[in-house]
């Protein structure tokens, strides 16, 4: 969603009544574009969040801890110099402008009275912060911003500490608030290949893409290809829109969609029938929850990324060990080779003499009994000869064995990380913060001090319905499948799982379930697993009291018994209840 002049229109008029007398308790700078303002009221604290990210640039009233930097950036000091314990005069925007200007009664260096202003420009990767000093003539004097703007950067205007302010220039967009049929007509007349949508952005100010895509959708819901064609729907709606923005009558609602990007709607109320969506009272709280919801799914796609780059370098790691020792497993299967050398040579005794390089013996091994030529060393005896086959003997032998036992670990380890790596592709933020944790403990990536996540952010296994109504649940990943089949589950329950390569352990909640209930589980089971691209995938199902943890397994590694098996197109869908 872009921050756009309407939405700023509605955050303004709520800010304009809840903090209009307000004084600021305290200044904080979380990151390098944002800054909060805790302002005081009526005995109740409000905090103010401003940015100018250029992807979150916006300004919201802000609930929840902020963790600070330990040392307080420029713009922050220089905000608190001038800021601390001013009062809140105004809150203002110029039209639909994005411009919000909070005017502060402040003091200057000499303890007298001067007004202060907070500039926002939320105006994408132009946005910005500026801090000026009102001066006569309504000129103000630029004091500070949080970002720099020279000469180079800009050919209308330099944003530098003693400069005068200049607010960005005018758009030149058709008034919502007094636009007519006549002047839509003919702002789009000359707008050639753009959808409705597109025309409205560029011709009337204060409206974004996603407000112009509900109010195309609210007017003509079967769409047009040119905005011409509904020209006069197009301007009834915006004359409600207006209506609706100037009086403060609106029902935002926010949705949050699995695989999608949340999305806030200022004209669209939430509706009981949409599980998705989220209806409230203010802008400022549908905001809050909108770019909350936003920043976790930036969390989790960076995480996701992170934890999936690291799991396939070890995976990648790992196959070279395995083809390493493979290799050297292989070369050891000729160690019969040399016991063979040394019987023959002991047999053999009475025909050899110190000195020789080599011996021709009979071959007792050979149906043919053909002569077979043995390497000797020279400077060695031919008992000594012997003996030194039968000690290259044992030694692979013995080194054979452990050999195999590190290949089988190492296969273990491999089958482990491809674990990780179906669960890091399937799961939310708070199961990727578990598989984080779980890579620690692993010794998978270095540990770090963190805080404890918060309880809305512990990780839970999808809940889905069967068309027979009864509950599967869906492990995400390798801690919450061992508590799904090992803690939680009943064991005369279902337990599935795709068969011989990692993935979800799934668990049907129902001792003797119906075919349609099993074959959707087992469907589930192979979309959450390596197998999720592949077709007729095979899928193992027993009773959860025949799935056994090996004492010193990984976590999510199980075996199992008295397994069936059935052949099904991999899903990630049913009715998702969670």
């Amino acid at each position: 969603m872009a921050f756009d002049g309407a939405t700023m229109y509605l955050v303004r008029r709520e800010l304009q009544e809840l903090l209009t007398e307000a004084r600021v308790e305290k200044i904080m700078q979380p990151d390098k574009l944002t800054i909060i303002l805790q302002l005081r009221k009526n005995y109740t604290s409000h905090q103010l969040l401003l940015s100018a990210d250029p992807r979150l640039a916006r300004i919201h009233l802000h609930q929840g801890k902020t963790e600070n930097p330990p040392v307080p950036p420029a713009f922050c000091m220089l905000l608190r110099k001038h800021l601390a314990g001013a009062r809140l005069l105004s809150v203002e925007q110029e039209g639909l402008e994005r411009v919000m200007t909070f005017v502060f009664q402040a003091y200057d260096e000499f303890g007298i009275p001067a007004e202060k202003k907070l500039i926002c420009e939320i105006m994408g990767k132009h946005s910005n912060l500026i801090l000026a000093k009102a001066g006569p003539k309504q000129q103000a004097t630029v004091l500070g911003s949080i970002k720099a703007v020279n000469e180079e950067m800009s050919r209308y205007r330099v944003v530098l500490p003693g400069a005068p302010y200049y607010p960005p220039p005018a758009q030149h967009k058709l008034d919502l608030f007094t636009v007519d049929e006549e002047q839509l007509a003919e702002a789009f007349a000359g707008m050639e290949n753009v959808s409705p949508g597109q025309a409205l952005v560029r011709a009337v100010l204060g409206i974004g893409k996603d407000l112009a895509a509900e109010i195309v959708s609210r007017c003509c819901p079967q769409g047009a290809e040119h905005p011409l064609e509904i020209v006069r729907p197009l301007a009834i709606t915006l004359r409600e829109v207006a209506a609706r923005l100037a009086s403060g009558r609106i029902t935002p609602s926010v949705t949050c969609r699995p695989g999608e990007k949340p999305q806030l709607y200022l004209l669209s109320p939430a509706t009981a029938d949409d599980p998705a969506a989220a209806g409230f009272s203010s802008i400022n709280a549908a905001l809050a929850a909108y770019y909350d919801l936003l920043a976790m799914q930036e969390e989790e796609t960076a995480l996701r990324r992170q934890l999936l780059q690291l799991v396939r370098s070890e995976i990648s790691c790992t196959e070279k060990k395995l083809k390493l020792q493979e290799a050297e497993l292989q070369e050891m299967e000729n160690a019969d080779r040399y016991r063979i050398f040394g019987e023959l040579l002991t047999a053999g005794l009475h025909l050899l003499k110190t000195g020789m390089d080599k011996a021709e013996v009979p071959n007792y091994y050979d149906e043919a009994a053909s002569s077979i030529v043995i390497p000797l060393e020279p400077s060695l005896s031919p008992q000594e000869n012997a003996q030194r086959y039968f000690k290259k003997y044992r030694k692979l032998r013995d080194g054979r064995q452990i050999l195999e036992r590190r290949v089988h670990e190492t296969r273990e380890d491999l089958a482990y990380l491809e674990s990780l790596l179906v669960a890091a592709t399937h799961a939310d933020l708070p199961g990727l913060l578990e598989i984080r944790e779980e890579m620690e403990q692993a010794g998978l990536i270095q540990k770090k001090d963190r805080k404890k996540a918060p309880a809305n952010l512990v990780s839970q296994p999808l809940h889905f319905r069967s068309p027979d109504g009864i509950d599967i649940f869906v492990g995400r990943n390798n801690r919450q499948n061992d508590r799904l089949t090992l803690r939680t589950a009943q064991k005369e329950y279902i337990w599935l799982h795709v068969k011989g390569l990692p993935g979800s352990h799934v668990i049907v909640c129902h001792t003797d379930p119906p075919a349609a209930t099993l074959a959707a589980a087992a469907s589930l089971a192979a979309g959450y697993s390596k197998a999720a691209a592949s077709a007729n995938v095979p899928v193992d199902y027993t009773k959860v009291k025949y799935v056994k943890k090996p004492k010193g397994a990984k976590p999510g590694m199980v075996i199992y018994t008295n397994q069936k098996t059935v052949y099904v197109t991999p899903k990630q869908t049913l009715a998702a209840e969670a």
